[in-house]
Protein backbone atom coordinates (compact mmCIF):
# COMPACT_ATOMS: atom_id res chain seq x y z
CA UNK A 1 0.00 0.00 0.00
CA UNK A 2 2.68 2.13 -0.07
CA UNK A 3 2.68 2.92 3.97
CA UNK A 4 3.72 -0.62 5.39
CA UNK A 5 2.81 -4.45 5.13
CA UNK A 6 -0.09 -5.23 3.51
CA UNK A 7 -2.24 -7.90 5.45
CA UNK A 8 -5.68 -8.11 4.23
CA UNK A 9 -8.56 -6.23 2.09
CA UNK A 10 -12.09 -8.10 1.39
CA UNK A 11 -12.57 -6.83 -2.08
CA UNK A 12 -16.53 -6.27 -3.70
CA UNK A 13 -16.62 -7.43 -7.50
CA UNK A 14 -15.80 -4.79 -9.69
CA UNK A 15 -13.43 -2.75 -7.09
CA UNK A 16 -9.63 -2.75 -7.82
CA UNK A 17 -6.99 -2.42 -5.07
CA UNK A 18 -3.20 -1.86 -5.46
CA UNK A 19 -0.91 -3.00 -3.34
CA UNK A 20 3.47 -3.21 -4.17
CA UNK A 21 5.95 -5.55 -3.76
CA UNK A 22 9.32 -4.52 -2.24
CA UNK A 23 12.62 -6.03 -2.83
CA UNK A 24 13.82 -9.20 -0.86
CA UNK A 25 16.25 -8.36 1.83
CA UNK A 26 20.12 -9.12 1.24
CA UNK A 27 20.53 -11.87 3.71
CA UNK A 28 17.21 -13.84 1.99
CA UNK A 29 18.72 -13.90 -0.94
CA UNK A 30 20.21 -17.62 -1.94
CA UNK A 31 24.26 -17.90 -1.06
CA UNK A 32 26.37 -18.15 -3.69
CA UNK A 33 23.99 -16.10 -6.00
CA UNK A 34 25.68 -13.77 -8.32
CA UNK A 35 24.72 -10.17 -9.65
CA UNK A 36 22.10 -10.39 -12.93
CA UNK A 37 21.05 -14.14 -11.38
CA UNK A 38 17.41 -14.06 -12.21
CA UNK A 39 15.16 -15.91 -9.57
CA UNK A 40 11.77 -17.32 -10.52
CA UNK A 41 8.63 -17.72 -8.37
CA UNK A 42 4.93 -17.41 -8.18
CA UNK A 43 2.88 -15.20 -6.12
CA UNK A 44 -1.08 -15.80 -5.67
CA UNK A 45 -3.40 -14.16 -3.81
CA UNK A 46 -7.32 -14.12 -3.03
CA UNK A 47 -9.97 -16.22 -1.54
CA UNK A 48 -13.35 -16.82 -2.27
CA UNK A 49 -15.53 -15.82 0.57
CA UNK A 50 -18.15 -19.19 0.19
CA UNK A 51 -14.65 -21.16 -0.17
CA UNK A 52 -14.18 -23.57 2.99
CA UNK A 53 -11.47 -23.45 5.62
CA UNK A 54 -9.16 -25.70 3.32
CA UNK A 55 -9.37 -23.46 0.62
CA UNK A 56 -6.42 -21.63 0.27
CA UNK A 57 -3.94 -23.59 1.41
CA UNK A 58 -2.69 -24.69 -1.97
CA UNK A 59 -1.70 -21.63 -3.23
CA UNK A 60 -2.60 -22.62 -7.46
CA UNK A 61 -6.27 -22.86 -6.53
CA UNK A 62 -6.09 -19.16 -5.81
CA UNK A 63 -8.42 -16.96 -7.57
CA UNK A 64 -5.28 -14.89 -8.61
CA UNK A 65 -1.72 -16.28 -9.37
CA UNK A 66 1.19 -14.83 -11.37
CA UNK A 67 5.01 -15.56 -12.38
CA UNK A 68 7.39 -13.19 -10.92
CA UNK A 69 10.58 -13.12 -11.39
CA UNK A 70 13.85 -11.18 -9.59
CA UNK A 71 17.28 -9.65 -10.87
CA UNK A 72 20.11 -9.86 -8.39
CA UNK A 73 21.39 -6.32 -8.64
CA UNK A 74 25.40 -5.34 -8.17
CA UNK A 75 26.18 -5.39 -4.07
CA UNK A 76 26.32 -1.78 -3.25
CA UNK A 77 29.48 -1.38 -1.82
CA UNK A 78 30.82 -2.49 -5.85
CA UNK A 79 28.84 0.61 -6.93
CA UNK A 80 30.42 2.43 -4.61
CA UNK A 81 33.96 1.35 -6.17
CA UNK A 82 32.90 2.39 -9.41
CA UNK A 83 31.30 5.37 -8.18
CA UNK A 84 34.77 6.43 -6.36
CA UNK A 85 36.85 5.23 -8.76
CA UNK A 86 34.82 7.52 -11.88
CA UNK A 87 34.82 10.62 -9.60
CA UNK A 88 38.99 9.53 -8.97
CA UNK A 89 39.39 9.47 -12.90
CA UNK A 90 37.64 12.95 -13.59
CA UNK A 91 40.61 14.51 -11.39
CA UNK A 92 44.01 15.34 -13.64
CA UNK A 93 46.97 13.21 -13.30
CA UNK A 94 49.22 15.53 -11.87
CA UNK A 95 46.39 16.16 -8.29
CA UNK A 96 45.93 12.71 -8.17
CA UNK A 97 49.59 11.89 -8.17
CA UNK A 98 50.08 14.61 -5.94
CA UNK A 99 47.11 13.12 -3.53
CA UNK A 100 48.39 9.69 -3.65
CA UNK A 101 51.75 10.68 -2.51
CA UNK A 102 50.66 12.79 0.39
CA UNK A 103 49.02 9.58 1.56
CA UNK A 104 52.13 8.11 1.32
CA UNK A 105 53.85 9.91 3.21
CA UNK A 106 50.99 10.35 5.91
CA UNK A 107 51.35 6.25 6.22
CA UNK A 108 54.94 6.05 6.79
CA UNK A 109 54.50 9.29 9.43
CA UNK A 110 51.90 7.41 11.20
CA UNK A 111 53.98 4.10 11.44
CA UNK A 112 56.96 5.87 13.56
CA UNK A 113 58.02 5.01 16.29
CA UNK A 114 58.84 7.20 19.16
CA UNK A 115 60.45 4.50 21.71
CA UNK A 116 63.76 6.65 21.90
CA UNK A 117 64.79 10.29 22.40
CA UNK A 118 66.13 9.74 18.79
CA UNK A 119 63.06 8.43 17.39
CA UNK A 120 60.92 11.72 18.96
CA UNK A 121 63.37 14.10 17.27
CA UNK A 122 63.11 11.97 13.77
CA UNK A 123 58.88 12.75 14.36
CA UNK A 124 59.10 16.06 15.49
CA UNK A 125 61.28 17.19 12.53
CA UNK A 126 58.69 15.32 10.25
CA UNK A 127 55.59 16.52 11.95
CA UNK A 128 56.87 20.11 11.54
CA UNK A 129 57.98 19.43 7.72
CA UNK A 130 54.75 17.82 6.63
CA UNK A 131 52.88 20.74 8.55
CA UNK A 132 55.07 22.79 6.14
CA UNK A 133 53.90 21.05 3.12
CA UNK A 134 50.63 20.48 4.30
CA UNK A 135 49.02 23.46 6.02
CA UNK A 136 45.72 23.33 8.22
CA UNK A 137 45.74 19.70 6.33
CA UNK A 138 43.50 17.77 8.97
CA UNK A 139 44.21 14.73 8.70
CA UNK A 140 47.74 15.20 8.93
CA UNK A 141 46.48 17.20 12.62
CA UNK A 142 44.61 14.66 13.42
CA UNK A 143 47.69 11.90 12.73
CA UNK A 144 50.01 13.59 15.14
CA UNK A 145 47.35 14.11 17.77
CA UNK A 146 47.12 10.16 17.92
CA UNK A 147 50.87 9.65 17.77
CA UNK A 148 51.24 11.82 20.32
CA UNK A 149 47.83 9.71 21.89
CA UNK A 150 50.05 6.70 21.72
CA UNK A 151 53.57 7.58 23.43
CA UNK A 152 54.21 5.30 25.83
CA UNK A 153 57.51 6.78 27.71
CA UNK A 154 56.56 10.10 28.83
CA UNK A 155 58.94 11.76 31.28
CA UNK A 156 57.40 14.64 31.96
CA UNK A 157 53.25 14.23 31.79
CA UNK A 158 52.80 18.22 32.39
CA UNK A 159 54.43 18.66 28.87
CA UNK A 160 53.31 16.06 27.36
CA UNK A 161 49.45 16.91 28.10
CA UNK A 162 50.23 20.30 27.08
CA UNK A 163 51.69 18.84 23.69
CA UNK A 164 48.38 17.44 23.15
CA UNK A 165 46.46 19.97 23.99
CA UNK A 166 48.31 22.27 21.32
CA UNK A 167 48.05 18.98 19.18
CA UNK A 168 44.32 19.25 19.36
CA UNK A 169 44.06 22.55 19.08
CA UNK A 170 45.62 22.66 15.38
CA UNK A 171 42.65 20.37 14.51
CA UNK A 172 40.09 22.24 16.14
CA UNK A 173 41.00 25.07 14.58
CA UNK A 174 41.39 23.42 10.84
CA UNK A 175 37.74 22.70 11.21
CA UNK A 176 34.97 25.33 9.88
CA UNK A 177 32.67 25.18 12.43
CA UNK A 178 30.35 27.56 11.25
CA UNK A 179 30.12 25.66 8.02
CA UNK A 180 29.53 22.11 10.03
CA UNK A 181 26.84 23.91 12.02
CA UNK A 182 24.51 25.49 8.87
CA UNK A 183 25.55 21.86 7.03
CA UNK A 184 23.79 19.90 9.63
CA UNK A 185 21.10 22.38 10.32
CA UNK A 186 19.91 21.62 7.23
CA UNK A 187 18.28 18.42 5.97
CA UNK A 188 20.18 16.88 2.92
CA UNK A 189 18.71 14.69 -0.33
CA UNK A 190 19.62 10.72 0.14
CA UNK A 191 18.96 10.79 -3.30
CA UNK A 192 20.89 13.22 -4.37
CA UNK A 193 24.70 11.09 -5.09
CA UNK A 194 26.83 14.69 -4.66
CA UNK A 195 25.00 15.64 -1.33
CA UNK A 196 25.65 11.96 0.19
CA UNK A 197 29.06 12.40 -0.46
CA UNK A 198 29.06 16.00 1.24
CA UNK A 199 27.31 14.38 4.02
CA UNK A 200 29.72 12.03 4.60
CA UNK A 201 32.86 14.24 4.68
CA UNK A 202 30.61 16.20 6.89
CA UNK A 203 30.36 13.67 9.47
CA UNK A 204 34.04 13.08 9.02
CA UNK A 205 34.74 16.51 10.18
CA UNK A 206 32.52 16.54 13.12
CA UNK A 207 34.05 12.85 14.36
CA UNK A 208 37.78 14.75 14.13
CA UNK A 209 36.47 17.79 15.69
CA UNK A 210 35.16 16.19 18.74
CA UNK A 211 37.65 13.47 19.13
CA UNK A 212 39.98 16.74 19.21
CA UNK A 213 37.62 18.32 21.50
CA UNK A 214 37.44 14.72 23.59
CA UNK A 215 41.67 14.37 23.94
CA UNK A 216 42.00 18.36 24.54
CA UNK A 217 39.38 17.93 27.89
CA UNK A 218 41.26 14.62 28.92
CA UNK A 219 44.46 16.66 28.86
CA UNK A 220 43.31 19.35 30.70
CA UNK A 221 41.59 17.33 33.62
CA UNK A 222 44.88 15.63 33.70
CA UNK A 223 46.91 18.77 34.26
CA UNK A 224 44.79 19.73 36.48
CA UNK A 225 45.13 16.56 38.61
CA UNK A 226 48.70 17.04 38.20
CA UNK A 227 49.16 20.39 39.68
CA UNK A 228 46.74 19.75 42.15
CA UNK A 229 49.12 16.35 43.02
CA UNK A 230 52.38 18.77 43.24
CA UNK A 231 50.87 21.57 45.63
CA UNK A 232 49.89 18.57 48.10
CA UNK A 233 53.89 17.63 47.96
CA UNK A 234 55.04 20.54 48.54
CA UNK A 235 52.54 21.45 51.12
CA UNK A 236 53.42 18.78 52.72
CA UNK A 237 57.61 19.53 52.72
CA UNK A 238 57.63 23.21 53.13
CA UNK A 239 54.42 23.52 55.65
CA UNK A 240 51.79 25.66 56.57
CA UNK A 241 53.36 28.93 55.42
CA UNK A 242 54.70 27.72 52.55
CA UNK A 243 51.35 25.63 51.70
CA UNK A 244 49.36 28.72 51.92
CA UNK A 245 51.40 31.15 49.51
CA UNK A 246 51.75 27.77 47.23
CA UNK A 247 47.76 27.41 47.58
CA UNK A 248 47.23 30.41 46.45
CA UNK A 249 49.54 30.09 43.38
CA UNK A 250 47.84 26.64 42.60
CA UNK A 251 44.03 27.92 42.88
CA UNK A 252 44.63 30.51 39.92
CA UNK A 253 46.15 28.09 37.91
CA UNK A 254 43.58 26.07 39.05
CA UNK A 255 40.66 28.81 38.07
CA UNK A 256 42.35 29.63 34.75
CA UNK A 257 42.41 25.57 33.95
CA UNK A 258 38.56 25.40 35.08
CA UNK A 259 37.50 27.74 32.59
CA UNK A 260 39.46 26.45 29.61
CA UNK A 261 38.21 22.69 30.77
CA UNK A 262 34.53 24.07 30.88
CA UNK A 263 34.39 25.87 27.45
CA UNK A 264 35.91 22.91 25.93
CA UNK A 265 33.33 21.23 27.50
CA UNK A 266 30.20 22.83 26.61
CA UNK A 267 31.79 23.27 22.62
CA UNK A 268 31.97 19.62 22.59
CA UNK A 269 27.92 19.00 23.91
CA UNK A 270 27.31 21.09 20.69
CA UNK A 271 28.58 18.60 18.10
CA UNK A 272 28.03 14.84 20.22
CA UNK A 273 26.36 13.43 22.78
CA UNK A 274 28.30 13.18 26.29
CA UNK A 275 26.41 10.46 27.69
CA UNK A 276 27.58 7.58 24.74
CA UNK A 277 30.02 5.75 25.92
CA UNK A 278 32.59 7.22 23.95
CA UNK A 279 32.59 10.21 25.43
CA UNK A 280 31.14 9.24 29.22
CA UNK A 281 34.58 9.75 30.97
CA UNK A 282 35.01 13.49 30.19
CA UNK A 283 31.04 13.25 31.82
CA UNK A 284 32.29 11.53 34.82
CA UNK A 285 35.55 13.99 35.01
CA UNK A 286 33.33 16.65 34.88
CA UNK A 287 30.41 15.83 37.71
CA UNK A 288 33.44 14.66 39.66
CA UNK A 289 35.33 18.27 39.79
CA UNK A 290 32.18 19.49 40.28
CA UNK A 291 31.82 17.68 43.66
CA UNK A 292 29.08 16.17 42.41
CA UNK A 293 30.32 12.70 43.67
CA UNK A 294 26.47 10.76 43.16
CA UNK A 295 26.22 11.70 39.32
CA UNK A 296 29.42 11.10 38.62
CA UNK A 297 29.10 7.23 39.43
CA UNK A 298 25.59 7.69 38.10
CA UNK A 299 27.00 8.33 34.86
CA UNK A 300 30.22 6.23 35.50
CA UNK A 301 27.33 3.41 35.61
CA UNK A 302 25.68 4.11 32.78
CA UNK A 303 28.90 4.33 30.95
CA UNK A 304 29.84 -0.01 32.02
CA UNK A 305 26.26 -0.64 31.01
Amino acid sequence: MGNGTFKSSVLVPGKKEAFYLSPPNQDKLPKNSSQGSILLGAISHGKLSYAGQEEGKDPRKNPVSYQISYVIPPNKTDEDKRKGSSAACTKPIAERLEEEVRDAKLKVFGSLKQDTDEGCSEWKKLAQLLKSEYPEYTPLLVKIMESLLSRDNIDDKTRHYDEVIDAANEVIDSIDRDELEKFFSLKSDPEDEEAEKNKKKMETSRNQLAQALYQKGLALAEIETLKGEKASVLAAIEGTKDSDQTGGQSAVGSDVQSDLFEENFKELTKWVDLKSSKYGTLSVLRERRCGRLGTALKVFSVRII
